[in-house]
């Protein structure tokens, strides 16, 4: 079978003799021919694109089943690490409200340890500047579109050139 690249040249090759032969007559022979060809060149390009097509549904619908996947484990996830930091404030509230420093609970040290001195911010409004970190520019490009759409002269911006992409259904 054919590659489709090889039947893309194919069919542009047929085309060009279209083009070419369109102000010469031509013989009943060589029309009966180029449109065997033609019809073949288009079948196999139709198969071709059949299969490729039923491959991108099948594959579309593994990263289906692989997001919900994502998903499920990650609901999964958060409910363990849910748990896990429940229990740990838990078994601290027990060591504080007992006063318990350190215990030795079975093969586990369990201890209460101070943690690094930390920022608590009161007013942000009142914290100097120099303390402060810029954050970058962001382009509202949508708003951009609509303005240029409405003939409104952006410096620095135009509407980008029409491009296509395919489309399987």
């Amino acid at each position: 079978m054919a590659k489709l690249y090889e039947l893309g040249t194919q069919y542009r090759k047929l085309m060009e003799f279209i083009d070419a032969s369109w102000d010469n007559e031509l013989e009943e022979d060589d029309l009966e021919m180029f449109i065997e060809t033609l019809e073949s060149v288009e079948d196999a390009l139709g198969n071709k694109l059949d299969n490729i097509a039923r491959f991108l549904k099948n594959i579309e619908s593994e990263i289906e089943m692989f997001k919900a996947e994502e998903d499920r484990l990650a609901k999964r996830r958060k409910y363990l690490e849910n748990k896990f930091k429940g229990l740990k404030q838990y078994a601290q509230g027990i060591m504080v409200n007992n006063n318990i420093e350190k215990i030795e609970a079975g093969v586990f040290r369990v201890r209460l340890q101070r943690n690094p001195p930390s920022v608590l911010i009161l007013n942000e409004s009142k914290i100097p500047e120099k303390y402060r970190e810029k954050q970058p520019d962001n382009i509202l490009k949508k708003d951009i579109l609509a303005d240029l759409k409405l003939k409104v002269k952006i410096e620095g911006a135009t509407i980008a050139p029409e491009s296509k992409h395919i489309r399987f259904s």
